[in-house]
C-alpha cells in the first residue's frame, strides 16, 4: 500500500484512480459509464449510462436530489430511460417518484414477486395507465429498448420477507454486477457474476462491522434482522464474495470494486479498509461510495472480453 495514499475513501470525489479522463461529458462514442449518486440507509441510487442514454438502479432519494447529481456528473433527467428498482424500501425507492416518472416517460422495471408492494404506493395507477410499468422475472431484459446494446439480467437475493434483485448489466462495451441489501451471498449471485468471464466493474454492499453492531444502541431484533442472514453483508462476507468472484472471473476482473450501503452507525471506512486489505490485489480495486456525494464516474471497460478468450484458448 502506497505511503499516505488510502485505497479506500470515505471520500470518492478525491479517489482519483477511478475517474476517467474528462468523465463529465458525454463522449460521441457509446461508452459505458457507472456513478453511484448516493448509498446508505438514508438512500440509495446508482446510475448507468451508455453513451447519451442512461438508467437509475434505484431511487432511494426525491427526484430533485437525484436531478441535481446527475447535472453535477453532466447528464439530465431526460436521458434517463429506465429505473430498475432491486425492492421497494424507501431508502431504494420514494413513492413520490410516480409523477416524475410519468412526466418524463420513464419505465420503471420491477420484479413480479415485488408487485403487492408497488401495487400500496400512492398514485401507481398513473403509472400503469401511462404503459411505464415494466414487469419482469427469470430472464433478461433490455432497460434501454430493443434499440439499444444494454441487457439487464437478474438474480433474487435474501433480505427481509421478499427478497431483492441482483443484476447483471451488459453491452458491448462492458459489464457491471450490482448487489445491495443482501443477508448473505447465493450462488446463483456468484454464479451469474462470474459466466462468460465475469464483470468489469462489481457493486456489491459492505454494510456492518460485526463488533460494531453488536455493541451498538440498536434493539436486539434489528441486530438479529441485520447479521441473520436474510439483512445486510458484513465487511468480511462482502471480501469473501468480491474474492470468490474475482477468483472465478477472467484476470484482472473486476478491475473496479464499489463498496455500497456502508452503515453510519455501524461501521467505518478504516474497518472496511482493513478487511479488504487481506488481499492488497483487490483492495487497489476499491472505491467506498457515501451516502451525501455522487461517486465520480467509473468507465467501464471490457476487460473480460479479452480474458474470456485466455480462458477459452486455455481448453
Amino acid at each position: 500500500m502506497s505511503a499516505g495514499m488510502p485505497l479506500l475513501s470515505d471520500d470518492p470525489l478525491t479517489a482519483a484512480p477511478v475517474e476517467p479522463a474528462n468523465p463529465e461529458s458525454p463522449g460521441s462514442r457509446k461508452a459505458l459509464r457507472f456513478c453511484v449518486l448516493g448509498s446508505g440507509s438514508g438512500g440509495n441510487s446508482s446510475v448507468i449510462a451508455l453513451g447519451d442514454q442512461a438508467i437509475l438502479v434505484d431511487a432511494g432519494f426525491g427526484p430533485r436530489t437525484i436531478g441535481r447529481r446527475l447535472e453535477q456528473a453532466g447528464l439530465h433527467l431526460r436521458q434517463v430511460r429506465a429505473l430498475c428498482l432491486t425492492h421497494l424500501d424507501q431508502d431504494h425507492f420514494r413513492p413520490h417518484w410516480v409523477r416524475t416518472l410519468v412526466e418524463q416517460g420513464i419505465g420503471l422495471y420491477v420484479h413480479r414477486w415485488h408487485l403487492p408492494d408497488l401495487h400500496r404506493v400512492p398514485l401507481i395507477d398513473a403509472l400503469y395507465d401511462a404503459g411505464l410499468v415494466k414487469i419482469f422475472e427469470g430472464g433478461a431484459f433490455l432497460p434501454l429498448g430493443g434499440a439499444a446494446d444494454l441487457e439487464a439480467r437478474p438474480v433474487r437475493l435474501p433480505h427481509d420477507r421478499k427478497g431483492t434483485v441482483g443484476f447483471r448489466f451488459e453491452s458491448g462495451a462492458g459489464r457491471i454486477g450490482y448487489a445491495t441489501d443482501l443477508g448473505r451471498v447465493p450462488r446463483e449471485l456468484i454464479d451469474v457474476l462470474s459466466d462468460e468471464g465475469g464483470v468489469d466493474l462489481l457493486a456489491i454492499e459492505s454494510n456492518y462491522d460485526p463488533p460494531m453492531q453488536e455493541g451498538s444502541h440498536r434493539p436486539a431484533f434489528l441486530k438479529r434482522r441485520i447479521m441473520g442472514g436474510h439483512g445486510h453483508l458484513s465487511n468480511q462476507e462482502a471480501f469473501e464474495a468480491v474474492q470468490t468472484i474475482a477468483q472465478r472471473c477472467a484476470p484482472g476482473c473486476p478491475s473496479r470494486i464499489v463498496l455500497l450501503h456502508r452503515s453510519d452507525q455501524c461501521n467505518c471506512p478504516t474497518i472496511v479498509q482493513r478487511v479488504f486489505d487481506q488481499n492488497p490485489h483487490l483492495s487497489q480495486r476499491v472505491m467506498l461510495a457515501q451516502q451525501r456525494r455522487r461517486s465520480p464516474w467509473i468507465e467501464v471497460r471490457p476487460l473480460a472480453a479479452a480474458g474470456r478468450k485466455q480462458l477459452t484458448l486455455g481448453f
